[in-house]
């Protein structure tokens, strides 16, 4: 993966709780681990921007990892147990026996948080964002799936795609080893991805709309959005919600405010929150809390990459 991603390439299988900071799983200048595991875990980059992983994890202690995630791209096909995380203040659950897709707009910080003696055996892919930018200088088709990497958060389900679930566990059971094995990797990722493209290439944006119809579904997506802003619904559930595709949403949203979906709750969060700090009625904590932050010094970070200082000085 580029030197933005945090991830890196290694493999590693543990008898015994081993640590995983020491694993080599994560790059230890943009992440932080803590905890350890049993069980194996592999990663090997098949191309410049496109990395596929797998593992089978046991947790005998709880573990936390915390991260900056770049735009891109991830499919996960959870083979078994659960995964979680906060990703810009939002909890994404993945689901055993699911397989769901993370789309990054932009840098976003992560939080993974697991309790003691759960476990995860799952597959995945991460598609960097600039990887796909080079694909679709090539190939327009597959602009569908770029704007999911570079508009906003996405995180969705994806049960109409059972191609991808079975190409991801096809390669989690690979019986090839060396050469052959990062061989079949690539082409079965590349196929991933393609497929990918397919899917999301077909769908449509909504038909009949006139600008003033956009504009007044932007204004009311937005009174939703400033109504939950401590738990505010994904893009995916809004569009639900409005009755309209995702894609027009966004583009609708986009066309009225100039900013993404979660560019605009980040903005407001930020404002709101200045507003009850100048109250001087709650402490920096409580005030995280009413803005949807669940950890404090997340809260604190992105106050004052927003304003310039942190929220103790307001």
């Amino acid at each position: 993966m580029p030197s933005t991603s945090p991830y890196l390439d290694t493999a590693f299988s543990y008898d015994r709780p081993g640590s995983l900071a020491s694993a080599g799983v994560l790059d230890a200048r943009s992440a932080r681990v803590m905890g350890s595991a049993t069980g194996h875990y592999w990663a090997q980059t098949v191309h410049q921007g496109l990395q596929y992983f797998d593992c089978n994890l046991q947790f005998p202690e709880p573990l936390r990892i915390d991260k900056v995630l770049p735009p891109s791209l991830c499919v996960v096909q959870v083979l078994d147990g659960t995964w979680q995380h906060r990703v810009d203040g939002t909890l994404n659950t993945y689901q055993s026996g699911q397989l769901h897709l993370l789309g990054l707009g932009e840098r976003c910080e992560a939080q993974d948080h697991l309790p003691a003696h759960s476990h995860a055996r799952m597959a995945g892919v991460r598609i960097a964002a600039g990887y796909l930018s080079e694909l679709v200088a090539d190939e327009p088709r597959l602009l569908a799936l770029l704007k999911l990497a570079t508009d906003g958060m996405h995180f969705s389900q994806l049960p109409q795609c059972p191609t991808v679930g079975r190409l991801l566990q096809q390669l989690y059971l690979s019986p090839y080893t060396g050469g052959l094995k990062r061989l079949h990797c690539e082409s079965v990722s590349l196929a991933i991805v393609l497929e990918l493209a397919r899917h999301f290439g077909a769908e449509q944006p909504t038909a009949g709309k006139a600008t003033r119809g956009l504009r007044d579904l932007a204004f009311e997506a937005r009174h939703v959005l400033d109504s939950n802003l401590a738990n505010p619904p994904t893009a995916a559930a809004l569009a639900r919600q409005l009755g309209v595709s995702e894609s027009t949403l966004r583009r609708a949203f986009s066309q009225a405010f100039g900013r993404s979906i979660l560019q605009y709750v980040r903005e407001q969060r930020m404002e709101l929150a200045r507003l009850l700090l100048l109250e001087r009625r709650w402490q920096v904590s409580q005030v995280a809390y009413q803005v949807g932050y669940a950890n404090p010094a997340n809260f604190c970070h992105a106050y004052k990459a927003y304003f310039g200082h942190p929220p103790g000085m307001q």
